[in-house]
């Protein structure tokens, strides 16, 4: 098994029924438990990196740190760059060594979107690089004017557009989903989320899973969501669970270990709620 492309695990996902959770880790410990976790669960996972991370360790490094875990991995692994904001971040991504990317150019208009899209796929289809694109807003839990108006989701005759006209590999849709916290709960709209799965034939991710009540994600999967988005609820778990340990005496790596189980059973839970029908390798 080991490193597969992301495309290839989001098509055994659609085939099966079940989402790919796409997870933001940030260094060794983080990428590892994410690993052993599918491992666990005998499914595929993504590693994801979020481009701000980079102020901390390298794109680069991280790409190595991820392809190396996925090569040993016993399950598939995808490896994936999240929220490339511009050209330069996205195909910057490429040349640091990860195979597949995310161009976020969703906070654009539709034609500037659309056009910057395309030429991020056309110079990474050529190298085989797998792309994700954004349409629609999916912005901030924070503020309910993000997620609860519907004239920011994403619209199925524009996404059938969006998807034939740049050739993107997999789309990232609003459906009343949004990043970090909400601060009241969210309602996916699963009748449009229907519609833009029958209307386009790409695999469907969904941003902002931390936070969404189980058993909207698990509606979500059944409907086309084949990539959940995890970064929120897993940096939180990380930290909480590392400090409860760091208290007491012993080397600090011991404390890691300590601290990684409780994580690794957190993955394997959000693992096993968009595996609906429990498909397993």
């Amino acid at each position: 098994m080991g490193l597969v492309r992301v495309r290839d695990i989001l098509k055994m996902a659609d085939d099966n029924r079940f989402a790919a959770a796409a997870i933001d880790v940030f260094d060794f410990q983080s990428a590892e438990w994410v690993v052993k976790a599918a491992e666990r669960e005998q499914v595929p996972v993504l590693l994801m990196f979020y481009p701000d991370m980079s102020s901390f360790i390298p794109f680069s490094t991280m790409a190595g740190i991820a392809v190396d875990l996925a090569k040993q991995a016993s399950v598939p692994v995808g490896v994936h760059l999240d929220h490339g904001k511009s050209y330069d971040v996205a195909v910057g991504g490429i040349a640091a060594g990860f195979p597949s990317i995310m161009y976020d150019g969703s906070a654009r208009p539709f034609e500037e979107n659309l056009e910057v899209t395309a030429s991020v796929v056309k110079c990474a289809h050529i190298m085989g690089i797998d792309v994700e694109a954004e349409l629609g807003t999916v912005g901030q839990g924070s503020r309910k004017e993000d997620f609860c108006n519907e004239e920011l989701y994403t619209k199925p005759e524009m996404a059938k557009d969006f998807v034939e006209r740049t050739q993107v590999d997999s789309l990232a849709v609003a459906i009343g989903n949004s990043h970090g916290h909400y601060v009241c709960e969210p309602h996916l709209d699963i009748r449009r989320l229907d519609e833009i799965n029958k209307t386009i034939d790409v695999p469907l991710v969904l941003h902002g899973g931390s936070g969404i009540p189980a058993e909207q994600m698990i509606e979500s999967v059944k409907y086309g969501i084949n990539k959940v988005n995890i970064g929120t609820e897993f940096f939180e778990k990380c930290k909480n669970c590392v400090a409860a340990h760091m208290g007491a005496d012993g080397f600090i790596l011991d404390h890691y270990k300590e601290a990684g189980e409780e994580v690794i059973d957190f993955v394997r839970g959000r693992i096993a709620r968009i595996n609906p029908y429990h498909f397993t390798l």
